[in-house]
């Protein structure tokens, strides 16, 4: 049976595809699900800074410590209370633009942002993009602090030159469990990584018994991942959308590219015996209205 799990993420706009993709998320949603079905509910609209630049206002990844859970928005960090159900503090500096993760390292709060400039108020900048490095995690393990650099696909320590690649492809996440360092990335793929070594194992989990793709259907945006065991895990998917990074996609082949984003799997959940090779769990979240998913933490 499968613990209590908070799941971080947003609900889009009615019509995102026709919105820049800074501003394709409307609120910010935290669903708690108890046997496959949501039990609570927290919706947060962000604040007027927001609205008034136009940025997405959903959770990116979380952290949980104790009682609370630390999440950012983009241009905020969220304190939020997991008993009372109730948000209880926020905090925002100039520097915070599209914030993507928070953590509590030791006594630090651990940021993963980006920024420069010596005067600038960031948040009224709706996209900073491209950028050459996109840090999107951070985790302390085999002690040091590390990152998880989307754009080239590595994690590297923020305290030595060690850096370690982890896949060709776009990757989220970097949780250390079990012995080791769990990766997603966005064609569909779960990796574990060795931290002493950055010896990989790479489980593409589309085609796998039972899961997703069926016909032309490709499962989603593969972000987030919740290790329950060396071999079984939760994995976070989000329903295809258009880019003007449209190299982000090329994993899909173009005959999907060409095609209307209708062919993704919706927004969900999913739970995978690796060493099966099998899905052994799904819960639909756009039935939910969360169109994104960041972060599944296990309560």
């Amino acid at each position: 049976m499968l613990p209590d799990l908070l799941v971080f993420g947003g609900r889009s706009h009615a019509n995102p595809q026709q919105r820049p993709a800074w501003d394709r998320y409307e609120a910010a949603i935290i669903l708690k699900i108890r046997n496959g079905a949501v039990v609570n509910r927290f919706e947060y609209p962000g604040w007027p800074l927001d609205r008034e630049v136009g940025v997405s206002i959903s959770f990116r990844a979380a952290s949980v410590v104790g009682d609370f859970a630390y999440i950012p928005t983009g241009t905020q960090i969220v304190k939020f209370d997991i008993r009372t159900w109730k948000l209880v503090e926020t905090y925002t500096n100039r520097f915070l633009n599209d914030v993507h993760h928070v953590t509590k390292i030791g006594t630090i709060d651990e940021v993963v942002k980006r920024f420069g400039g010596a005067d600038a108020d960031f948040r009224k900048i709706p996209s900073t993009k491209p950028h050459n490095a996109h840090p999107n995690f951070v985790a302390a393990w085999d002690g040091e602090i590390w990152v998880t650099n989307w754009e080239a696909g590595r994690v590297e320590s923020l305290q030595s030159d060690r850096r370690y690649h982890v896949s060709e492809h776009r990757i989220h996440d970097g949780i250390p469990a079990f012995g080791s360092v769990w990766f997603t990335a966005v064609n569909g793929a779960v990796i574990k990584m060795s931290p002493s070594d950055g010896t990989i194992v790479t489980h593409e989990l589309d085609g796998m018994k039972g899961s997703g793709s069926r016909g032309d259907k490709k499962l989603g945006w593969c972000r987030s991942i919740h290790p329950l065991g060396e071999t079984d895990v939760l994995v976070g998917f989000s329903k295809l959308r258009e880019t003007k990074l449209r190299d982000n996609l090329k994993w899909l082949g173009s005959k999907l590219l060409n095609k209307d984003f209708a062919v993704s799997e919706p927004t969900m959940i999913a739970r995978y015996d690796l060493a099966r090779k099998t899905e052994t769990w799904r819960f639909d979240l756009d039935e939910h209205e969360m169109h994104a998913v960041f972060s599944i933490i296990p309560v």
